[in-house]
């Protein structure tokens, strides 16, 4: 069985809560981190889906051709990475239309799956998933069926499920979870990969093919990056980006000797309607 890997590509500082006026002055390290991730990946004949940010398009154009020369699939990550529940739907679609054009060229191919900046398609901004659906998108992995302080949709479905819009047609394929004593507990990605002891997530992947079913697993490549600056942010936001970064190279080592990771197309398919249907 294949579980779909995907990677959400991001600098260091993206994905923290700070100032533009710091994330404008921040160092740019992408590589430190994506190469080496591009190479475990590769060791271990393991593919991938890689949501591209658009400003790490923009900068680092020759390295997000190498993720697509090296046969994985693109997707978009969105532009700003602000919360989407905090913007308006103009400034949304802006965005994600700006991402998708540029990713698109860089690549050359069209882009058709995507996930939100902090999984921040909540109930507060579902009217995304139409604004995707008339932007070309048929895929996207931004629901995280748990309760988060910053993310998440409690109750949501734990499968890939279609998701009708006057628009379009989507299919939200949401993040890994288990059902524990009756609430939902996040499996196996990001903080959750660092911080839980290795022989739990090997457990999560084994409970989840008994259950036959595929996980999605997400990484960021700063993740790989343990020398990267230290900033001070909201605490709870600091403790989960900055714990245990030292250990996922390890992590992930062992992640890719048990269990055999595809692009989320050739995992979940790529959401498009079959014509004879």
């Amino acid at each position: 069985m294949k579980h779909a890997f995907t990677v959400d590509v991001e600098d260091w500082f993206h994905g923290m809560p700070l100032p533009h006026s710091v994330k404008e002055k921040a160092e740019w390290r992408l590589e430190r981190g994506l190469l080496p991730l591009l190479d475990l990946m590769e060791e271990a004949g393991a593919k991938g889906t890689f949501y591209v940010l658009g400003p790490c398009a923009v900068r680092y154009p020759d390295l997000i051709r190498e993720i697509a020369r090296r046969g994985h699939e693109i997707g978009s990550h969105g532009w700003s990475h602000d919360l989407i529940y905090e913007m308006t739907r103009e400034r949304f679609r802006d965005e994600t239309k700006r991402s998708i054009d540029v990713v698109g060229e860089v690549v050359n191919r069209p882009i058709t799956s995507y996930r939100a900046a902090y999984f921040s398609i909540t109930k507060r901004s579902f009217w995304a998933i139409e604004d995707l659906a008339a932007l070309g998108i048929t895929t996207d992995s931004s629901v995280f069926p748990v309760h988060n302080w910053r993310y998440g949709i409690p109750g949501f479905a734990q499968t890939p499920t279609p998701l009708d819009t006057p628009s379009g047609q989507v299919l939200e394929i949401p993040l890994g979870v288990r059902t524990v004593a009756g609430r939902e507990i996040p499996i196996t990605g990001g903080a959750y990969l660092r911080i839980y002891p290795y022989a739990l997530t090997r457990a999560n992947m084994r409970w989840v093919e008994k259950e036959g079913r595929k996980n999605v697993i997400y990484i960021h490549p700063w993740e790989l990056d343990a020398r990267a600056p230290r900033v001070w942010c909201h605490w709870k936001a600091f403790l989960t980006h900055y714990a245990n970064l030292g250990s996922t190279e390890r992590k992930l080592k062992r992640l890719f000797s048990e269990f055999r990771f595809g692009t989320v197309a050739e995992v979940f398919g790529d959401g498009r309607r079959n014509p004879d249907s």
